[in-house]
């Protein structure tokens, strides 16, 4: 483990090859990208049609997954065959003066393994010449070399040369993809870079090479200036008298008010005799300290200078997660004033856990009609649901909103017919608060333009359908659907416990009850939680119909973090959606950027044999996730998100039905940032 923390800079000219792994042309290198680098890239060598990505998930580290093409393999309507692969690599000693970078590799480690490879790798800068010395087994046949050379006078260029031993006369389908001709050998590249753009072009003997790519630096904090960040409150308006805020109510209304204009929703206020307790959300600034600091700018300017305390409770779905007591409101006035430093200001300040509501919050509060919703244009952000491109919506001050995605991209690698198959619809949502913690959820999918439907070989899956079957809800029933309909209830029975309670359609293959439960340690590095669900299939010609199959799903779940790194880790442990039972691991990591790559692996007593599938092989479900923060690409910030999962197959084992809220996913990002960069108080006076 030492090794792949060990926070050093290893990344020195590192390029993808072909495949996205880091290397020359076709062989790999012993370099890596600068840790946090995201790649997303194409290439294009006869017979081969490569979309790959890549990332350094630590700063020794990197992983990368590629989707292959083979052209001319007759396998499905399209005659192409298609394969997955995961590639990883690690730095196991650091170039110095005299000795060089030295790697270790695995290509297609997992899954069909139908390209696999080891290969060792050393690299030596000598000036504008990187030299690269290797040898590999089973698909990279014996030693292999290269350089790359990066001229001074020519910047942005650079030139590659390669001796290239990949065992193309034993891939698959060789004789009639055409590979069989190909010897490998002398290969020539030429390379150009852009800010984030790369190219590379290729020749060897008589194949041609093209491989596109775009790098992300993750590490980055901000893309984007938020240069259209609204400013914080600075109204000069007189502070009312003590004697006014008691006696006139249009003095709490006017607060209210404020707060909502800024965008505040579900706002709760109690007086009492000097202290004044505020109850909200905000459901677009992304850090919890800023949405409360700006709160409390507000509350500072819109109450008496007699107010001896100040409390700001932040909620979520009508859940209290943290509470701020400001102890000397006078001194932070001062503070956001420019008058006192920080440090003077900020030991007046508390966080602290908040627990359930407070009885006085419910039945003391001041009963006051809410304010009219301030006109405001649809706001345009990314689900964080799914790979919904663009989300328009609306939201009331109650928490009640409807929105709509009007493209969906949704990706389904290896069917039953051996291709990968897409499907894009539009996603129509609406949610209603009916009450505390109480939320009617639902939304329905207009199908636009997909090829999941043409699979029609079924599925030799000999474990209940629970997934493999979506062919045939694509086929069946009309182009609108129900996609779920249900009723959440979120409570909190004690401060560092939150639970939720769930009946209804969950999703558009499953419907059921169920609950989950969530204890969260006090400093955060760790929590379990338990969700039992029963559930029964949906049939896919009926929006309210059903299968005849039923099942419950019983999971257990252990969390633990680094804050240092970002990185979380998770174990799922109990029953899946097939009945079969194991363990789901789930790895990680949050970048300063904010967005988030990782990958998981399940294991059951099940074997899965739908194809591609190794005789003999237990399946294990696997794949890559990455979610994207859009406040990372907009000039605002927002809490939005997209997330985009890519899974080995197919499959029925080891699967999950669809959270109809998942609370430790809910709290993750708003209490524990992530990063060890970040405090509670992070970002406060902003």
């Amino acid at each position: 483990m030492a090794l792949v923390l060990s926070a050093s800079n290893v990344a020195m000219a590192a390029e993808p090859n072909v495949t996205g792994q880091s290397g020359l042309v076709y062989m790999p290198d012993a370099r890596i990208a600068e840790e946090g680098t995201l790649r997303f890239g194409g290439s294009n060598n006869d017979p081969y049609s490569v979309l790959w990505s890549s990332v350094t998930f630590l700063p020794r580290l990197e992983l990368s997954a590629r989707f292959t093409m083979y052209d001319g393999v007759p396998s499905g309507p399209n005659n192409n065959y298609g394969d997955k692969a995961f590639d990883a690599k690690g730095v196991l000693l650091e170039e110095s003066r005299y000795i060089p970078q030295l790697s270790i590799g695995l290509q297609d480690f997992t899954g069909t393994r139908l390209s696999k490879a080891k290969f060792l790798a050393f690299s030596k800068r000598m000036g504008p010449v990187d030299l690269t010395a290797g040898y590999g087994t089973d698909r990279i046949e014996g030693a292999f070399g290269g350089l790359r050379y990066n001229p001074a006078w020519l910047k942005n260029f650079g030139f590659v040369a390669e001796y290239d031993v990949n065992d193309y006369k034993n891939d698959p389908r060789a004789a009639l993809s055409g590979a069989d001709k190909r010897e490998g050998g002398m290969t020539y590249a030429m390379e150009y870079k852009y800010g984030w753009f790369g190219a590379q072009v290729s020749r060897q003997a008589h194949v041609s090479a093209v491989n596109l790519y775009v790098a992300i630096p993750l590490m980055r904090k901000e893309f984007i200036p938020k240069v259209h960040e609204p400013k914080p409150d600075t109204s000069s308006a007189p502070q009312p008298a003590m004697t006014e805020w008691r006696a006139e109510p249009q003095r709490a209304h006017a607060l209210i008010q404020a707060l909502a204009q800024q965008g505040y929703k579900n706002i709760k206020l109690h007086r009492g005799d000097r202290s004044v307790e505020l109850s909200l959300t905000h459901p677009r600034i992304t850090l919890i300290s800023r949405a409360i600091g700006r709160a409390a700018r507000t509350a500072l300017l819109l109450t008496p200078a007699e107010i001896k305390t100040i409390k700001i409770t932040y909620t979520l779905n009508d859940l209290p997660l943290q509470t701020w007591t400001i102890d000397d409101p006078a001194l932070l006035r001062r503070y956001f004033a420019g008058e006192v430093p920080w440090d003077v200001a900020r030991d007046h300040v508390t966080v602290e856990h908040a627990g359930p509501t407070p009885p006085e919050m419910q039945k003391g509060m001041d009963v006051l009609p809410r304010p009219d919703e301030e006109k405001r244009p649809a706001t345009q952000g990314a689900s964080g649901g799914g790979v919904n491109i663009l989300e328009i919506g609306r939201q009331d001050s109650s928490l009640s909103k409807f929105t709509v995605a009007p493209f969906n991209l949704r990706f389904y690698f290896v069917n039953p017919s051996g291709e990968a198959s897409y499907d894009t619809f539009a996603l129509f949502g609406y949610t209603r608060h009916l009450g505390d913690g109480l939320f009617l959820e639902g939304d329905a999918r207009l199908k636009l333009v997909e090829n999941v439907s043409d699979v029609t070989q079924p599925s030799p899956s000999i474990l209940p359908h629970v997934r493999t079957d979506i062919n045939v809800y694509r086929q069946e029933g009309d182009a609108v659907k129900l996609s779920s309909l249900l009723l959440n209830k979120y409570f909190k029975p004690g401060r560092l416990v939150y639970g939720r309670v769930s009946a209804g359609y969950y999703e558009e293959m499953f419907a059921g009850t169920g609950g989950q439960i969530l204890y969260l340690s006090e400093r955060h590095n760790w929590a379990v939680d338990l969700s039992v669900d029963w559930l029964k299939q949906r049939a896919p010609e009926k929006s309210v119909g059903f299968r005849d199959y039923s099942v419950v799903t019983t999971l257990g779940s252990i969390h633990y973090r680094f804050p240092k790194y970002g990185i979380t880790t998770t174990a799922r442990i109990g029953r899946f959606l097939a009945k079969d039972e194991g363990v789901r691991f789930e790895f990680k990591r949050r970048y300063r950027s904010g967005v988030e790559t990782g990958v998981w692996f399940t294991h059951t007593n099940e074997n899965d044999l739908t194809r591609p599938n190794r005789a003999g092989a237990t399946f294990l479900d696997k794949g890559l996730f990455i979610s994207v923060p859009l406040s990372s690409m907009l000039t605002k910030d927002t809490q939005q998100r997209s997330t985009l999962a890519i899974a080995e197959a197919t499959r029925d084992v080891g699967q999950m039905v669809g959270s109809p809220g998942d609370l430790y996913r809910m709290v993750e990002r708003p209490l524990m940032l992530d990063n060890g960069e970040y405090t509670p108080l992070t970002d406060f006076a902003k």
